[in-house]
């Protein structure tokens, strides 16, 4: 029997239309280098698929829709790894305290500047009160999309003069007779809750962060614990690799109810043994199906959050600084379509966002740019050396700040210097006599800029933040333009 022979190689390379068949080796140029494996498409004569093949398509199949799986899953992973962790130190309700770098060390894209004070809660559980104390502060109420469900603070709806604030969950009625100022639905049971509290010190600051509580609508306030987060972190914030990222997945899915984001999820994920209600053990092919699907599912990511190619917006047309946040919508939802690209890319490199984010808002709020690329268009490589330089007058109304993370796990640069930023709060940074700070970024610092110097890793990739926190309208009409990452020579 005649046997008509195509082959095609992953990912989305089979393309039926009508008697064509088209491959990616044909689209693309692949070579002998290509890192794709390929499935062999046998037609008989008759028209129908041999049989040999039928198994590798289908395992083809479910690595795609695990692949696409993987971008929508991307927030609610980076959630719960953080989760997880949190509960090695503490308890859903507890409030831990990450207020100096090392304690910060495993959170993606932390800043270094301000204290964050963090909370996670189960509304399967409980529904919660939240109690914001008067001050600066910025605070924020998550679910497991990422999407902000309130502000709190200073842009939210309690303006910074203090409120208290009672959480629901998705299933949840809002308690009659409660005594809350603010009612915030969540649209997932599992939440994030932080504040940054801007500014304070001494006893302010303890006074602010003694005034904040959290606890069930049954519970005592009085009952506030709040612990020092650990300086020895043993975990970073980076999704999860492997089989472990889709174990990360299937624990928070099993406790949300099926909504419409997650529903593709376990649509996309049926056949893998991931299904709600049901304990996940994959046998071997499905093992190695989610294993391959997350290692691209990886790969993609960071191509969208990282490199040349990527979909980001630059700020300025003729520089290099992307946006790190570009959904347009603060829950996602485009009129002709999901985020989830935009989303994706966000949360592979960050976590969290807020309202103060996202709107423009001239004096308050925060803006972060990144840069991922040198003005020659190569990656930031540990083993070079940079100058960036950041312009008089910076649009910061609070201050401004450059940070240093690691491009694999996305937190902040460990180094032997134990510094990862530089920031016009800082004391004893040089500024030049035209107003403008030059940052350098390298093995050495140059003479006379020693303060100025965030140390890098030789056999390390990196990429930089700039945050302006209570960004000015010379940020917005683009006026204030940021020179793009130069690698330099330094004199010996």
């Amino acid at each position: 029997m005649k046997l008509n022979i195509f082959l095609v190689t992953p990912l989305f390379a089979l393309v039926l239309n009508g008697c064509n068949i088209q491959t990616a080796e044909k689209r693309n140029g692949a070579d002998n280098n290509s890192a794709t494996t390929s499935v062999q498409v046998k037609f008989e004569d008759n028209g129908y698929l041999d049989q040999s093949t039928i198994s590798g398509i289908k395992d083809e199949h479910l690595k795609v829709k695990a692949i696409s799986a993987y971008e929508y899953a991307l927030p609610i992973v980076g959630i719960e790894v953080w989760h997880k962790e949190f509960l090695k130190e503490a308890n859903h309700g507890d409030w831990l305290i990450y207020d100096n770098q090392k304690s910060k060390a495993p959170i993606l894209t932390a800043n270094t500047t301000t204290p964050y004070v963090i909370s996670f809660v189960d509304l399967a559980e409980s529904s919660y009160y939240i109690e914001i104390p008067a001050g600066p502060i910025g605070g924020l109420i998550v679910d497991i999309y990422q999407s902000p469900m309130s502000d709190l603070g200073i842009l939210g709806p309690d303006e910074g003069k203090g409120g208290k604030y009672i959480l629901v969950g998705p299933k949840a009625e809002v308690p009659n007779g409660h005594d809350a100022d603010f009612v915030v639905k969540s649209t997932s049971n599992l939440v994030l809750v932080g504040t940054r509290i801007i500014g304070l010190k001494g006893e302010k600051y303890k006074s602010s962060l003694a005034a904040h509580r959290i606890y069930k609508t049954d519970a005592n306030s009085d009952d506030q614990k709040f612990i020092q987060a650990s300086e020895t972190p043993q975990w970073r914030g980076n999704q999860s690799h492997g089989l472990e990222f889709w174990q990360d997945l299937n624990r928070v899915l099993q406790n949300e109810p099926v909504v419409d984001r997650n529903r593709f999820i376990l649509t996309q994920l049926r056949g893998t043994g991931i299904e709600r209600g049901l304990t996940f053990e994959p046998d071997q092919r499905q093992k190695d199906i989610l294993v391959e699907a997350e290692k691209m599912g990886n790969a993609m990511a960071m191509v969208n959050t990282f490199s040349r190619e990527s979909y980001k917006e630059k700020h300025w047309p003729n520089r290099n600084w992307l946006y790190v946040l570009n959904m347009e919508y603060l829950d996602h939802m485009h009129p002709n379509y999901y985020e989830v690209t935009e989303v994706a890319s966000y949360t592979y490199e960050a976590i969290t966002t807020s309202k103060g984010m996202v709107l423009n808002n001239i004096g308050s709020g925060s803006k972060y740019l990144g840069a991922y690329i040198d003005d020659e268009g190569n990656w930031l490589d540990g083993k070079n050396n940079y100058e960036i330089i950041v312009p008089k007058e910076a649009p910061a109304n609070q201050f401004w700040s450059i940070t240093i993370y690691d491009n694999d796990t996305r937190c902040i640069i460990q180094n032997e210097q134990g510094k990862s930023d530089i920031s016009s709060v800082m004391e004893n940074i040089k500024v030049e006599a035209d107003g403008s700070t030059r940052i350098f970024v390298g093995e050495k610092a140059p003479e006379g800029y020693e303060n100025n110097w965030i140390q890098s890793n030789p056999n390390k990739g990196f990429f930089a933040y700039l945050r302006l926190y209570g960004p000015l309208e010379s940020y917005y009409d683009k006026s204030w333009i940021m020179p793009n990452v130069k690698k330099v020579k330094l004199k010996k």
